[in-house]
């Protein structure tokens, strides 16, 4: 049985009209296809739902308890549709997305705060997450989508490039190396270096960095930048971090020089799933992120 929402309408408004013109007229059709539709509702409904005579029509006991369900059906599907109006206007709705620490530190915080302004009944919600965590809640379907250091297969994922974020070295202040403007990694060679732990995207760019430099690894691996600079500020060695958590390993006791190898950064990108559209809400914030000034990067804020 397949009945529209055009039957279900047509039957609401004879039965609350009691005539066939006024009831076609409300509908917008001919009284000739109106009365057709009539038919053509009953047929499929299997009953006779209004007793018709010259003057007047009335709902049969089956139209009685056909309008009641008919009603219900009208005002979920009105609520339906002006849901999703609401939504597409962007006045609901909820967005939820994954993004390394380094940049949940200040620059996202404060594009989420402008795109709230500008929409604050959308409902944000952030995950610091790292690189293989965020993936796998694309992929879940926990979060809308991610900013990310690493693509993801081109199979599974859409990426875009948003900007390539720069490394730096931190060392304690009293190291000779703080009193440098800018350094390559090969005048490290030889120092002990502290890193972030290896499910994170900071140890996959940055190894094949400190191997290729000749730096050692103390054997410590941290997950919070906080933590990384209190074992670079106790001694255990020097390390390096993406320029955006500079503000999380700022501290008087340690010092940051900027690092001028090509290839001493790594690349953050927007990352969704394939072939899975966003939500009216999910796909603004999207937009958002990519029309968004990028952050400045020489110097580790937006």
């Amino acid at each position: 049985m397949h009945i529209s929402g055009r039957l279900i309408d047509a039957f609401i408004a004879l039965a609350e009209t009691g005539k066939f013109s006024v009831a076609a007229e409300r509908c917008n059709v001919s009284a000739s296809a109106f009365s057709q539709a009539i038919g053509r509702l009953e047929s499929l409904v299997g009953a006779r739902l209004f007793d018709r005579d010259t003057r007047n029509v009335q709902l049969t006991a089956e139209g009685q308890t056909f309008l009641v369900g008919a009603r219900r059906i009208h005002q979920e599907w009105q609520a339906s549709l002006a849901a999703v109006r609401s939504q597409s206007l962007l006045n609901q709705g909820n967005v939820t997305l994954a993004a390394p620490p380094s940049l949940c530190s200040d620059w996202l915080p404060r594009l989420m705060a402008d795109f709230n302004r500008d929409h604050p009944a959308i409902v944000l919600r952030l995950h610091d997450a790292v690189s293989e965590r965020s993936l796998d809640m694309i992929v879940s379907g926990q979060v809308d989508f991610g900013l990310n250091a690493v693509p993801g297969n081109d199979l599974e994922f859409e990426s875009v490039l948003l900007f390539n974020e720069p490394f730096h070295l931190l060392c304690r202040s009293d190291d000779p190396l703080a009193r440098r403007r800018k350094l390559r990694l090969q005048e490290v060679a030889g120092r002990v270096a502290v890193q972030t732990t290896r499910f994170g995207s900071v140890w996959h760019y940055t190894q094949p960095l400190l191997a290729a430099a000749g730096i050692r690894d103390s054997g410590l691996e941290v997950a919070q930048f906080g933590s990384l600079a209190g074992l670079v500020a106790a001694g255990f060695g020097i390390s390096i971090v993406p320029v955006l958590s500079l503000a999380l390993c700022r501290r008087p006791d340690l010092a940051t020089v900027p690092i001028v190898d090509a290839n001493a950064y790594r690349p953050i990108y927007r990352i969704k799933r394939r072939n899975r559209s966003l939500s009216a809400a999910a796909q603004a914030m999207w937009d958002r992120i990519g029309q968004a000034p990028l952050p400045d990067v020489r110097k580790g804020r937006a």
